[in-house]
């Protein structure tokens, strides 16, 4: 079945804007907004996952650039922000290849649902309509998190879902089965991802040794904590990268162009920063440039390519183009189309000497001098837009 109906409930929720950005970076949304969904209830926040950590960052990166003021926690688990007035969690602790394989890591089945962004396509559990129709919990004992799943009874609860003694049951003896070792671990069994703050109210002191004993003395003291009745402070980050720092694992591909520091994303896509990443290999500026293509749309006559914006000004082969003003304007392979013309006329490719290269600004690529490469197909640079 397509479920025509809740995935236009579910766009219009979101809005056109926001679709479209999902659809670009094939995100997933799993979790309680499916169940909502499908058991009409009020989508109260949008959990969402991802096939690997570079469309994770690269979908952070292009809210934050539109964005004020937007990031409310940033834990190791996940990434809470507002999004037009919507509380949007980006979940970064495991990566899926499929949305069924984000199953594993839920608890009930009553939340083994899934949008597919790429496929546009809803992935639900064989389980998940009948146990939601039926009203109760049945347990996942490979879930990542199993105390926070004891403590999610009462909230299904709450909502009029039961659970019978022996699925109680098998919820306690996994979580009897965790090896907690050190604050740390049980920091991340207790807090983050569901914005429980159990977490921070239960610091060692400097030099206390770590012990479950010790942990369940401290939590019978919680509600005289001065912190137990406020709400989690929001956090305002001065850039993204100090946010990326916590979230991308691999080291970020670092080059110094000019006066301007980029990060090279895995697509080849240079994003200026501010403030260069702690985790980082240095590239060489001269050897990076040279390597790469770029790319502008324009109007070709009679065999010759002329710009969309200066009707008299042609792109030679066989010579460098220089501009007739301060500078010439081309796209990266992977934002074309971002273009100003884009599918107007026809796509060039060109190479930039690195004494020619000025700077990346925005999506926009400005150099005092090209070489024409050659024409790229239409079906080629389709391929690398979809």
């Amino acid at each position: 079945m397509e479920y025509i109906f809740e995935k236009n409930k579910l766009y219009n929720y979101l809005g056109t804007s926001l679709v479209n950005t999902l659809k670009e970076h094939k995100a997933y949304i799993a979790g309680g907004t499916i169940t909502s969904l499908f058991s009409n209830n009020p989508v109260n926040d949008i959990d969402l996952y991802f096939r690997d950590e570079e469309s994770l960052s690269e979908l952070i990166e292009e809210i934050y650039d539109n964005s004020d003021d937007w990031v409310n926690a940033l834990t190791s688990k996940a990434l809470l922000v507002r999004v037009d007035d919507k509380e949007i969690q980006m979940i970064h602790f495991k990566y899926f290849e499929k949305a069924k394989d984000i199953f594993d890591t839920f608890d009930y089945t009553v939340c083994m649902g899934a949008f597919d962004f790429e496929s546009e396509q809803f992935v639900l559990h064989e389980d998940f309509l009948k146990h939601n129709a039926q009203r109760i919990l049945k347990f996942n004992k490979c879930t990542d998190f199993p105390i926070v799943s004891l403590l999610r009874v009462q909230k299904y609860k709450d909502k009029g879902y039961n659970i019978s003694k022996p699925e109680f049951l098998r919820v306690a003896l996994s979580c009897m089965e965790l090896n907690i070792t050190n604050a740390d671990e049980l920091k991340q069994h207790l807090g983050g991802m569901y914005g429980i703050n159990y977490d921070k109210l239960i610091e060692l002191e400097e030099g206390e040794s770590f012990s479950l004993s010790k942990i369940i003395d401290k939590i019978a003291n919680i509600a005289l904590s001065e912190d137990y009745f406020e709400k989690p402070k929001e956090i305002k980050y001065d850039n993204v990268e100090e946010i990326l720092d916590v979230i991308v694992k691999e080291p970020a591909r670092v080059v110094k162009i000019k006066d301007n520091t980029y990060r090279i994303t895995k697509k080849n896509v240079l994003r200026e920063t501010n403030e260069t990443p702690k985790n980082k290999i240095e590239i060489d500026a001269k050897q990076y440039i040279d390597s790469q293509k770029y790319y502008k749309f324009v109007d070709k006559r009679d065999g010759q390519y002329f710009s969309h914006w200066d009707k008299n000004y042609e792109y030679k082969f066989g010579t460098i183009n220089k501009p007739k003003n301060e500078h010439l304007y081309f796209s990266e392979k992977y934002e074309i189309n971002k273009s100003n013309y884009f599918n107007q006329g026809v796509l060039i490719e060109v190479v930039i000497p690195f004494d020619n290269f000025t700077e990346k600004d925005s999506d926009k690529v400005l150099a005092n001098g090209c070489y024409v490469v050659r024409e790229v197909s239409e079906a080629e640079y389709n391929e690398w837009i979809n």
